[in-house]
């Protein structure tokens, strides 16, 4: 390793320490007005997280590793001709790789059963319902989302989708609903060891 990238990882390393300061700083705040279900042990983050490392799904090969790939890359090559032009979806499409967001959560589901993953600020993303297959959203979907509504008289007197995540809407498309949560009030903490993931809005 030479001497600028040892600097830059050690510049990596104190800046990821930093991010690690302010956001225990920030759990020791939530605590106090967080209820005991979002301050044990476990992943939190709150709706306005901005995660700041980027990740890649690899690096560019060298030229060894192409000349070694030349074999699989023919072959896959005439696999994926058959499969586009009867217009089939393949299940890994190497020539459109599917691209890595910073705010996938947990899925909703199992394997065998199809699964919806889940963004940490309360959206909804990349399905895997149909067998083989992963119809992947790498963005929230709008439609999808889990929403509050109050009625009195069956009038709708309140009414707010639990999403913190910047939607995209076209047009008139969910007009009627609210996206205006308000990201700071949105706490996420997601326990590994027993796979269970709770959500706070207040």
């Amino acid at each position: 390793m030479c001497k600028a990238e040892r600097s830059s990882s050690a510049r990596g390393r104190a800046k990821m320490a930093a991010e690690d300061q302010l956001n225990n700083l920030g759990v020791q705040f939530e605590q106090t007005r967080l209820p005991t279900e979002l301050t044990g042990p476990g992943w939190k983050a709150r709706g306005d997280r901005t995660p700041t490392d980027k990740r890649v799904p690899f690096n560019r090969p060298t030229a060894k590793q192409i000349f070694d790939a030349l074999p699989f890359v023919r072959r896959y090559f005439f696999y994926w001709m058959r499969y586009t032009f009867d217009k089939e979806k393949l299940f890994i499409n190497t020539f459109q790789p599917l691209k890595h967001k910073p705010f996938y959560g947990v899925p909703c589901g199992g394997i065998g059963c199809g699964a919806m993953g889940r963004d940490f600020r309360g959206g909804f993303c990349k399905f895997s319902l149909r067998p083989g297959l992963v119809e992947h959203k790498v963005d929230v979907i709008p439609a999808n989302q889990f929403i509050l509504s109050v009625r009195r008289d069956n009038c709708c007197i309140y009414q707010k989708v639990l999403c913190a995540a910047d939607v995209v809407l076209s047009g008139q498309q969910l007009s009627a609903w609210d996206f205006s949560f308000p990201k700071k009030d949105l706490h996420y903490r997601y326990v590994i060891v027993n796979h269970i993931f709770f959500s706070f809005f207040y």
